[in-house]
């Protein structure tokens, strides 16, 4: 790796710029990255690394792109080790949905008896169409599974983690595929089986009957499903579920009504239960005089035919105004933010296709009532409030958020937009990138995952109207975004090539520091493309820049390498850092940035200490100090990082905040005071480094104007009387 850094440094035709490091922290701002969004980056509230990568992978899993290098929280998706395994978990009203629409078929009894007497993983196989789904579902309501998950049909079992989901979950895979029964075997089927024994959770597999399984072994794991209930009786009970108590009179209505029964005879030869289920919601939730509803229930379940299976395209057009259609693609885009937030981008994007108001035609006329409920429009679009679990750098859960009901519908709405509509074609790039802008930055990561799911279908469009405008832009949240469509992008094989050919044109001396800042942060799609050497390449040759924008990329994007696969390259980033700063032969550009590096990741990013049960809820470390605590040869590496940003004349002071941070947090943790106090007697080889620490000791155990750090302070002076190396 040393020899591929040294091949690409020495092949530069810019020689190695000459950076004075205290100058540039009292100098004026390079392009519109200056010294204070720089310091700010460095001892700001940690956490950001993390929180922006959990709303990218949550973005990802809600658009069902693949993902293979993604991290973060533990709501919408789960990972074990290599390619996350994506499910969505069901919401409450999807849950009673199931409680109060099921209709048994003539075999329930007996399917539900021999699904309770199985394993813990069974494969549900029936006609395509007979409501296997639904059954499956039911089941697990019944058997009294609180916490309901669907997984991706496409999905990976081998690397699904039951231990990283609460115990008593059920999971459904609905109609799994032929690609992925080719490679399902009775031994993975053994070891989800023990898996979830020990986490009480249950996994059905429903399978289409003409799926053939890999191994006859399986067989011994499949129920047949064989009768279908009536859909008739589906029709009614989706339509009174739907309409809710307060409606019944209407419903029994509506139901008696001649044109309606004729409707419903007509249905009972549908081949597929959904259509059913379909009706019954358009009987409930359809307005107008009862003899044009089955007329127009008739019309728009033919209509829907006419499109491709899962075209949301009829869905949209028949939103009863411009502000819930706007609510719908807002949603999909950024489904998993509060709704409060979700609801006003939606508005921001009701403005621009809103042409502008005139005195003939106002926007909205005076003393108007409001017409709508936030909750009529969500059930509008089928979409509900659920609880979320992607933690803030803050802490905690980011509480209340808006989903769609169908995991698949985000999707299917962004590509559809994209696709037929014109107007908001044209205006879909301006609102994304007021979007990326925003203050939190989850939404930023979410209109930049949209922006590269868009650039799959139109990579060359995308990248003239959003990608060059944003990569180009002064803020430098827009580049961030700019870099993550481009990760989004090249997911697809197909524009994987084009989008490295433009990360390499980005990064050449000469180019613009806004374009090589985003090919700083655009490295991942060289680490996951081509391997190793080719990211770090990347980033050895960005780092000898001296504009502060492309230093700030390359350290943010460093620290995203410590981070990524829940800190399983943390030592090759490490490597790289060592190689800038410690041997110094890189030159003071290079060293400047490899300092700068190790303290990004020292402030930022933050794991659940050690403990016995390595708990969730175990107090945080600095991921630094637990990569550490937990083997000598990398604690003695972290040392003699630690002791040359405590001896630097550039970044000594920031070093000093950060380590005061870190005492602080460790402050009510046994553990965590004696592995920092460990850590820096370690790092002490001189006696300056000795003054240094001891200093900075005497100032945590005295609590002044601030909070005070004395146990800490008291371990490390005591570490350091037992190892002193002072006269």
């Amino acid at each position: 790796m040393k020899a591929q850094a040294d091949a690409v440094a020495a092949e530069a035709a810019a020689p190695e710029p000459k950076v004075d490091a205290p100058d540039k922290f009292a100098g004026e701002e390079a392009d519109a990255f200056g010294m204070r969004d720089l310091r700010e980056a460095l001892v700001g509230p940690p956490g950001d690394t993390h929180e922006r990568l959990g709303a990218e992978r949550d973005a990802l899993a809600g658009l069902k792109v693949r993902a293979h290098q993604v991290i973060g929280g533990d709501q919408y998706v789960f990972s074990a080790s290599g390619a996350p395994v994506r499910l969505a978990e069901m919401s409450a009203e999807e849950i009673d949905e199931a409680r109060e629409t099921h209709v048994a078929a003539a075999d329930h009894a007996e399917l539900t008896r021999q699904l309770a007497a199985g394993p813990r993983v069974l494969l549900l196989r029936g006609a395509q169409g007979i409501g296997k789904f639904a059954a499956a579902r039911a089941f697990l309501v019944g058997a009294g599974y609180g916490r309901m998950y669907r997984l991706d049909p496409s999905a990976d079992l081998t690397r699904f983690d039951a231990q990283s989901v609460g115990p008593g979950s059920g999971f459904i895979l609905e109609d799994l595929p032929q690609a992925a029964a080719d490679q399902l075997t009775s031994f993975d089927l053994s070891n989800l089986e023990a898996a979830l024994r020990r986490r009480n959770g249950r996994l059905l597999l429903t399978v289409p009957s003409t799926v053939r399984l890999s191994e006859p072994d399986l067989e011994r794991s499949i129920v047949e499903m064989a009768a279908r209930a009536d859909p008739g009786e589906v029709i009614h009970a989706h339509m009174r579920w739907r309409s809710g108590p307060g409606r019944a009179t209407r419903v029994r209505r509506i139901l008696h009504r001649n044109d309606v029964t004729a409707l419903v005879d007509s249905l009972n030869s549908t081949p597929a239960l959904a259509r059913a289920a379909e009706a019954g919601r358009l009987l409930a939730e359809f307005t107008g005089p009862d003899e044009e509803i089955a007329r127009l229930v008739a019309e728009r379940l033919e209509r829907s035919e006419l499109y491709a299976p899962h075209s949301v395209v009829p869905w949209l057009e028949e939103l009863p105004d411009l502000a819930t259609q706007c609510l719908a693609l807002s949603t999909a885009v950024f489904g998993g933010e509060a709704y409060e937030t979700v609801a006003t981008l939606a508005e921001r994007l009701r403005a621009l296709l809103q042409p502008p108001e005139t005195a003939e035609h106002p926007d909205r006329p005076r003393n108007q009532p409001f017409a709508s409920s936030g909750s009529q429009r969500l059930r509008d679009i089928h979409a509900t409030i659920v609880e979320s679990e992607v933690e803030t750098r803050h802490g905690g859960a980011r509480g209340r958020v808006v989903r769609f009901q169908d995991p698949d519908t985000a999707l299917q709405v962004l590509e559809d937009v994209w696709a037929e509509y014109d107007a908001v074609r044209e205006v879909l790039p301006e609102w994304l990138r007021q979007c990326a802008a925003h203050d939190l930055p989850t939404v930023g990561v979410r209109a930049a995952v949209a922006a590269g799911v868009l650039a799959q279908r139109s990579f060359e469009s995308i990248r003239a109207q959003v990608l060059m405008p944003w990569a180009m832009a002064r803020e430098p949240g827009l580049r961030h975004a700019a870099a993550t469509a481009l990760y989004v992008a090249a997911e697809d094989p197909a524009h994987a090539p084009a989008v490295r050919n433009l990360i390499t044109a980005w990064s050449t001396p000469g180019t613009p520091s806004r374009l090589r800042a985003v090919a700083a942060r655009a490295w991942r799609v060289l680490f996951e493309n081509d391997g190793t050497e080719p990211a770090w390449a990347l980033l050895h040759a960005l780092a000898a820049a001296e504009e502060l924008d492309v230093v700030d990329a390359v350290c943010t994007s460093v620290t995203e390498y410590m981070a990524l696969d829940g800190g399983q390259h943390q030592h090759e980033a490490l490597d790289l850092v060592d190689q800038w700063m410690a041997s110094g032969r890189y030159g003071p550009a290079r060293l400047f940035v490899g300092q700068l590096c190790f303290l990004y990741a020292a402030n930022d990013l933050l794991v659940p200490g050690p403990t016995e049960a390595e708990r969730r809820d175990a107090p945080s470390w600095p991921a630094v100090l637990r990569a550490a605590a937990g083997d000598a040869a990398v604690e003695r590496h972290i040392a003699v990082l630690w002791e040359s940003v405590l001896n630097s004349a550039e970044v000594f002071e920031q070093a000093q905040e950060i380590l005061a941070k870190w005492a602080l947090l460790v402050e009510p943790d046994d553990h965590g005071r004696r592995a920092l106090a460990h850590l820096l007697a370690t790092s002490v080889s001189t006696r300056r480094t000795e003054r240094i620490i001891r200093h900075q000791a005497a100032a945590w155990a005295r609590a002044g104007t601030g909070p005070g750090a004395p146990l800490t302070a008291r371990e490390v002076l005591a570490c350091l009387d037992v190892r002193s190396i002072a006269p």
